[in-house]
Protein backbone atom coordinates (compact mmCIF):
# COMPACT_ATOMS: atom_id res chain seq x y z
CA UNK A 1 0.00 0.00 0.00
CA UNK A 2 1.35 3.43 -0.96
CA UNK A 3 2.02 5.55 2.15
CA UNK A 4 0.26 8.87 2.70
CA UNK A 5 3.11 11.38 2.56
CA UNK A 6 1.15 14.18 4.22
CA UNK A 7 -0.09 12.07 7.13
CA UNK A 8 3.35 10.51 7.61
CA UNK A 9 5.07 13.90 7.80
CA UNK A 10 2.57 15.28 10.33
CA UNK A 11 3.70 12.82 12.99
CA UNK A 12 7.42 12.86 12.16
CA UNK A 13 10.28 15.08 13.29
CA UNK A 14 13.83 15.24 11.97
CA UNK A 15 16.71 14.43 14.33
CA UNK A 16 18.51 17.51 15.73
CA UNK A 17 21.12 19.26 13.60
CA UNK A 18 19.80 18.52 10.11
CA UNK A 19 20.77 21.08 7.45
CA UNK A 20 19.21 21.69 4.03
CA UNK A 21 19.77 23.77 0.91
CA UNK A 22 16.78 24.60 -1.29
CA UNK A 23 17.57 25.90 -4.78
CA UNK A 24 14.67 27.71 -6.41
CA UNK A 25 13.80 29.25 -3.08
CA UNK A 26 11.37 31.83 -4.49
CA UNK A 27 9.29 29.35 -6.51
CA UNK A 28 6.02 28.22 -4.89
CA UNK A 29 7.38 24.70 -4.55
CA UNK A 30 10.70 25.92 -3.13
CA UNK A 31 8.95 28.11 -0.55
CA UNK A 32 6.63 25.26 0.42
CA UNK A 33 9.54 22.84 0.81
CA UNK A 34 11.37 25.35 3.02
CA UNK A 35 8.25 25.77 5.16
CA UNK A 36 7.79 22.01 5.48
CA UNK A 37 11.46 21.53 6.42
CA UNK A 38 10.98 24.08 9.20
CA UNK A 39 7.86 22.28 10.42
CA UNK A 40 9.75 18.97 10.46
CA UNK A 41 12.43 20.43 12.71
CA UNK A 42 15.26 21.12 10.24
CA UNK A 43 17.88 23.16 12.11
CA UNK A 44 19.11 25.32 9.23
CA UNK A 45 17.92 26.03 5.69
CA UNK A 46 19.64 28.17 3.09
CA UNK A 47 17.55 29.00 0.04
CA UNK A 48 18.97 30.15 -3.27
CA UNK A 49 16.81 32.20 -5.63
CA UNK A 50 16.67 35.06 -8.07
CA UNK A 51 14.68 37.68 -6.16
CA UNK A 52 16.13 38.72 -2.80
CA UNK A 53 13.22 40.91 -1.67
CA UNK A 54 10.66 38.23 -2.45
CA UNK A 55 12.84 35.50 -0.95
CA UNK A 56 13.42 37.33 2.32
CA UNK A 57 9.71 38.17 2.63
CA UNK A 58 8.85 34.48 2.31
CA UNK A 59 11.47 33.53 4.86
CA UNK A 60 10.19 36.15 7.31
CA UNK A 61 6.73 34.57 7.14
CA UNK A 62 8.24 31.18 7.97
CA UNK A 63 10.39 32.64 10.77
CA UNK A 64 7.30 34.15 12.40
CA UNK A 65 5.64 30.74 12.44
CA UNK A 66 8.66 28.82 13.75
CA UNK A 67 10.33 31.44 15.93
CA UNK A 68 13.75 30.34 17.10
CA UNK A 69 13.29 26.79 15.83
CA UNK A 70 15.13 27.10 12.52
CA UNK A 71 17.86 29.31 11.03
CA UNK A 72 16.77 30.57 7.60
CA UNK A 73 19.00 32.41 5.12
CA UNK A 74 18.58 33.57 1.53
CA UNK A 75 21.23 33.81 -1.21
CA UNK A 76 20.30 35.83 -4.31
CA UNK A 77 21.74 34.60 -7.61
CA UNK A 78 20.75 34.21 -11.26
CA UNK A 79 21.08 30.60 -12.45
CA UNK A 80 20.48 31.36 -16.14
CA UNK A 81 24.17 31.15 -17.14
CA UNK A 82 27.23 29.23 -16.00
CA UNK A 83 28.83 32.31 -14.41
CA UNK A 84 25.68 32.94 -12.39
CA UNK A 85 25.61 29.32 -11.23
CA UNK A 86 29.24 29.46 -10.11
CA UNK A 87 28.62 32.82 -8.40
CA UNK A 88 25.66 31.28 -6.57
CA UNK A 89 27.85 28.50 -5.27
CA UNK A 90 30.58 30.94 -4.20
CA UNK A 91 28.01 33.09 -2.37
CA UNK A 92 26.64 30.00 -0.71
CA UNK A 93 30.10 28.96 0.47
CA UNK A 94 30.65 32.40 2.02
CA UNK A 95 27.33 32.24 3.86
CA UNK A 96 27.56 28.62 4.86
CA UNK A 97 30.63 28.04 6.97
CA UNK A 98 31.91 24.57 7.81
CA UNK A 99 28.62 22.71 8.22
CA UNK A 100 27.90 19.71 6.02
CA UNK A 101 24.63 19.54 4.08
CA UNK A 102 22.13 16.73 4.70
CA UNK A 103 19.62 17.62 1.98
CA UNK A 104 20.22 19.38 -1.35
CA UNK A 105 16.86 20.02 -3.03
CA UNK A 106 16.61 21.63 -6.46
CA UNK A 107 13.27 23.07 -7.52
CA UNK A 108 14.46 25.88 -9.80
CA UNK A 109 12.14 26.30 -12.76
CA UNK A 110 12.90 26.88 -16.44
CA UNK A 111 9.72 25.50 -18.03
CA UNK A 112 9.50 24.57 -21.72
CA UNK A 113 7.98 27.18 -23.99
CA UNK A 114 8.81 26.04 -27.51
CA UNK A 115 11.14 29.05 -27.79
CA UNK A 116 14.92 28.91 -27.37
CA UNK A 117 16.28 32.02 -25.68
CA UNK A 118 20.07 31.87 -25.83
CA UNK A 119 22.17 33.04 -22.90
CA UNK A 120 25.73 34.36 -22.83
CA UNK A 121 27.03 30.78 -23.04
CA UNK A 122 25.12 30.12 -26.27
CA UNK A 123 22.79 27.66 -24.51
CA UNK A 124 19.06 27.87 -23.90
CA UNK A 125 18.32 30.02 -20.86
CA UNK A 126 15.47 27.81 -19.64
CA UNK A 127 17.54 24.67 -20.21
CA UNK A 128 20.40 26.17 -18.22
CA UNK A 129 18.12 26.95 -15.27
CA UNK A 130 16.21 23.68 -15.38
CA UNK A 131 19.06 21.26 -16.11
CA UNK A 132 22.62 22.61 -16.36
CA UNK A 133 22.36 24.44 -13.02
CA UNK A 134 21.24 21.24 -11.30
CA UNK A 135 24.14 19.26 -12.68
CA UNK A 136 26.71 21.93 -11.89
CA UNK A 137 25.50 22.66 -8.37
CA UNK A 138 25.35 18.97 -7.46
CA UNK A 139 28.83 18.49 -8.92
CA UNK A 140 30.25 21.45 -6.98
CA UNK A 141 28.71 20.37 -3.69
CA UNK A 142 30.28 16.94 -4.17
CA UNK A 143 33.64 18.23 -5.42
CA UNK A 144 33.99 20.62 -2.47
CA UNK A 145 32.90 17.88 -0.04
CA UNK A 146 30.01 19.90 1.36
CA UNK A 147 27.63 16.95 1.58
CA UNK A 148 27.41 14.74 4.64
CA UNK A 149 27.80 10.99 4.04
CA UNK A 150 24.45 9.54 2.94
CA UNK A 151 23.15 13.04 2.13
CA UNK A 152 20.14 13.25 -0.17
CA UNK A 153 20.24 15.13 -3.48
CA UNK A 154 16.87 15.64 -5.15
CA UNK A 155 16.04 17.00 -8.60
CA UNK A 156 12.36 17.96 -8.73
CA UNK A 157 11.39 17.55 -12.36
CA UNK A 158 9.69 14.91 -14.51
CA UNK A 159 11.38 11.49 -14.73
CA UNK A 160 10.79 8.70 -17.19
CA UNK A 161 10.32 10.52 -20.51
CA UNK A 162 12.55 9.71 -23.45
CA UNK A 163 14.27 11.86 -26.07
CA UNK A 164 16.89 10.80 -28.59
CA UNK A 165 19.49 13.31 -27.46
CA UNK A 166 22.16 14.81 -29.67
CA UNK A 167 24.79 15.78 -27.10
CA UNK A 168 26.09 18.41 -29.53
CA UNK A 169 22.67 20.10 -29.62
CA UNK A 170 21.35 19.90 -26.07
CA UNK A 171 19.57 23.26 -26.36
CA UNK A 172 17.81 22.04 -29.55
CA UNK A 173 19.06 24.97 -31.60
CA UNK A 174 19.45 22.80 -34.71
CA UNK A 175 15.99 21.36 -34.19
CA UNK A 176 14.48 24.85 -34.11
CA UNK A 177 16.52 25.99 -37.11
CA UNK A 178 15.05 23.07 -39.03
CA UNK A 179 11.62 24.67 -38.82
CA UNK A 180 10.02 22.36 -36.27
CA UNK A 181 6.59 23.50 -35.07
CA UNK A 182 6.85 25.46 -31.81
CA UNK A 183 4.38 23.28 -29.81
CA UNK A 184 6.39 20.20 -30.81
CA UNK A 185 9.60 21.90 -29.68
CA UNK A 186 7.94 22.45 -26.29
CA UNK A 187 7.30 18.72 -26.05
CA UNK A 188 10.87 18.06 -27.20
CA UNK A 189 12.18 20.36 -24.47
CA UNK A 190 10.12 18.55 -21.84
CA UNK A 191 11.36 15.13 -22.92
CA UNK A 192 14.91 16.46 -23.31
CA UNK A 193 14.93 17.84 -19.76
CA UNK A 194 13.60 14.55 -18.39
CA UNK A 195 16.16 12.51 -20.31
CA UNK A 196 19.11 14.64 -19.20
CA UNK A 197 18.02 14.69 -15.55
CA UNK A 198 17.40 10.93 -15.58
CA UNK A 199 20.85 10.44 -17.07
CA UNK A 200 22.69 12.55 -14.53
CA UNK A 201 20.72 11.00 -11.67
CA UNK A 202 21.91 7.57 -12.76
CA UNK A 203 25.48 8.77 -13.29
CA UNK A 204 25.72 10.60 -9.97
CA UNK A 205 24.31 7.57 -8.19
CA UNK A 206 26.84 5.29 -9.87
CA UNK A 207 29.87 7.57 -9.39
CA UNK A 208 29.02 8.70 -5.85
CA UNK A 209 27.18 5.85 -4.11
CA UNK A 210 27.83 7.40 -0.70
CA UNK A 211 24.96 9.82 -1.42
CA UNK A 212 21.29 9.27 -2.27
CA UNK A 213 20.02 10.77 -5.53
CA UNK A 214 16.42 11.19 -6.67
CA UNK A 215 14.57 12.59 -9.67
CA UNK A 216 10.96 13.22 -8.66
CA UNK A 217 7.86 14.45 -10.49
CA UNK A 218 6.41 17.25 -8.40
CA UNK A 219 3.03 17.36 -10.12
CA UNK A 220 1.58 20.42 -11.80
CA UNK A 221 1.68 23.64 -9.81
CA UNK A 222 0.23 26.76 -11.39
CA UNK A 223 2.75 29.60 -11.19
CA UNK A 224 3.54 32.78 -13.07
CA UNK A 225 6.05 30.74 -15.08
CA UNK A 226 3.80 27.76 -15.73
CA UNK A 227 0.18 28.54 -16.56
CA UNK A 228 -2.04 26.43 -18.83
CA UNK A 229 -3.30 29.38 -20.96
CA UNK A 230 0.32 30.31 -21.70
CA UNK A 231 1.27 26.87 -23.03
CA UNK A 232 1.85 26.65 -26.81
CA UNK A 233 -1.42 26.64 -28.77
CA UNK A 234 -3.34 24.44 -29.56
CA UNK A 235 -2.81 21.59 -27.17
CA UNK A 236 -2.64 22.40 -23.43
CA UNK A 237 -4.48 19.24 -22.37
CA UNK A 238 -2.54 17.03 -24.77
CA UNK A 239 0.64 18.65 -23.52
CA UNK A 240 -0.17 17.88 -19.89
CA UNK A 241 -1.20 14.33 -20.70
CA UNK A 242 1.99 13.86 -22.68
CA UNK A 243 4.19 14.73 -19.71
CA UNK A 244 2.13 12.79 -17.18
CA UNK A 245 0.54 15.67 -15.28
CA UNK A 246 -3.21 15.22 -15.77
CA UNK A 247 -4.84 14.73 -12.38
CA UNK A 248 -1.84 15.86 -10.32
CA UNK A 249 -2.03 17.97 -7.12
CA UNK A 250 -2.62 21.67 -7.67
CA UNK A 251 -1.13 23.30 -4.58
CA UNK A 252 2.54 23.68 -3.77
CA UNK A 253 1.89 22.58 -0.17
CA UNK A 254 0.52 19.25 -1.38
CA UNK A 255 3.43 18.84 -3.75
CA UNK A 256 6.08 19.49 -1.08
CA UNK A 257 5.01 16.47 0.99
CA UNK A 258 5.94 14.02 -1.79
CA UNK A 259 9.66 14.82 -2.28
CA UNK A 260 10.22 15.38 1.43
CA UNK A 261 8.73 12.02 2.35
CA UNK A 262 11.17 10.32 -0.02
CA UNK A 263 14.10 12.42 1.13
CA UNK A 264 13.80 12.60 4.90
CA UNK A 265 11.36 10.02 6.25
CA UNK A 266 13.12 7.01 7.81
CA UNK A 267 10.40 4.62 6.63
CA UNK A 268 10.47 5.70 2.97
CA UNK A 269 12.96 3.11 1.72
CA UNK A 270 11.35 0.39 3.82
CA UNK A 271 7.93 1.23 2.40
CA UNK A 272 8.91 2.01 -1.19
CA UNK A 273 12.31 0.48 -1.92
CA UNK A 274 15.49 2.05 -3.26
CA UNK A 275 14.23 3.64 -6.48
CA UNK A 276 15.78 6.77 -7.97
CA UNK A 277 12.76 7.95 -9.97
CA UNK A 278 9.30 8.70 -8.54
CA UNK A 279 6.05 10.37 -9.57
CA UNK A 280 3.76 12.49 -7.42
CA UNK A 281 1.76 9.39 -6.42
CA UNK A 282 4.90 7.85 -4.88
CA UNK A 283 5.04 5.30 -7.67
CA UNK A 284 8.43 4.22 -8.99
CA UNK A 285 9.30 5.29 -12.54
CA UNK A 286 11.84 3.87 -14.99
CA UNK A 287 14.25 6.01 -17.01
CA UNK A 288 13.73 6.21 -20.75
CA UNK A 289 15.70 4.20 -23.30
CA UNK A 290 18.32 6.89 -24.02
CA UNK A 291 19.14 7.48 -20.35
CA UNK A 292 19.26 3.73 -19.70
CA UNK A 293 22.25 3.35 -22.01
CA UNK A 294 25.53 3.74 -20.09
CA UNK A 295 27.40 4.82 -23.22
CA UNK A 296 24.94 7.64 -23.84
CA UNK A 297 25.22 8.79 -20.25
CA UNK A 298 29.01 8.85 -20.41
CA UNK A 299 28.96 11.09 -23.49
CA UNK A 300 26.46 13.40 -21.86
CA UNK A 301 28.48 13.58 -18.64
CA UNK A 302 31.60 14.59 -20.56
CA UNK A 303 29.64 17.16 -22.55
CA UNK A 304 28.16 18.78 -19.45
CA UNK A 305 31.55 18.83 -17.73
CA UNK A 306 33.02 20.44 -20.83
CA UNK A 307 30.49 23.26 -20.48
CA UNK A 308 31.35 24.06 -16.91
CA UNK A 309 34.87 22.92 -16.05
CA UNK A 310 37.89 24.78 -17.34
CA UNK A 311 39.55 23.00 -20.22
CA UNK A 312 36.63 20.60 -20.59
CA UNK A 313 38.14 18.29 -17.99
CA UNK A 314 35.70 15.57 -17.00
CA UNK A 315 34.50 15.28 -13.43
CA UNK A 316 35.92 12.29 -11.58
Amino acid sequence: MTPNAKESSQCFKLPPGKIAVVVGGTTPVGVSITRRLASLGCSRVITIGKYEKQGNEKLEDIKETYQGQVVLEFVEEDLSCVKGIKDAFSSFQQAWGDDKVDYLIMSQSGPPTGIINLNEDGEGTEFTIQVISRFLLAYLFIKEQLLRSEAGVMFIGNPGLNYDLDVEDLSLKKVAEGGRYKPLIALDQTSRDSTVLDSITLEFSSRYPQYNFYHVLQGLVKTSLFNIPNLPFPFPLNYLAGIGLIGSPITSDEVADIPLYLLVHPEAKEQLGNGLFWNYKLQSESPGAWASDAGNRGKLWDKLCGMIVEGGQSAP
